[in-house]
């Protein structure tokens, strides 16, 4: 995470796990209280922490939400190589979701 502001945060990109939704390089928005009151819902792309490294933060869509309430987050890129997600460390617990990515920067 770049900047933070209370209620949000930038997110730069790294890596091309989620193109072509957002480029390496990109920033994007966060919104860091998305989800106070609501589970996230699915087709949502979210911030999270990595649930095998707790100091890498990851960028995902939820794809589904497992009956013990823990999300399936997926990388967008069809290609199976180019991203790490729940494929490779399996289901990850809401708690550990920061928040909802709101905006692209379109530099």
């Amino acid at each position: 995470m770049s900047e933070h502001s209370g209620d949000t945060c930038l997110v730069r990109i790294n890596g091309d796990s989620m193109w072509p939704t957002f480029r390496d390089g990109d920033e994007v928005e966060c919104d860091l209280r998305a989800y106070e009151k609501a589970p996230p819902k699915v087709g949502e792309v979210v911030l999270s922490i990595h649930p095998l490294k707790s100091s890498v933060r990851v960028v995902k869509r939820v794809t589904r939400m497992n009956e013990k309430g823990q999300a399936i987050l997926e990388g967008d890129n069809p290609d199976p190589l180019a991203t790490t997600d729940s494929h490779a460390f399996g289901p990850v617990s809401i708690h550990l979701i920061l928040g909802r990515i709101v905006t692209l920067d379109e530099e």
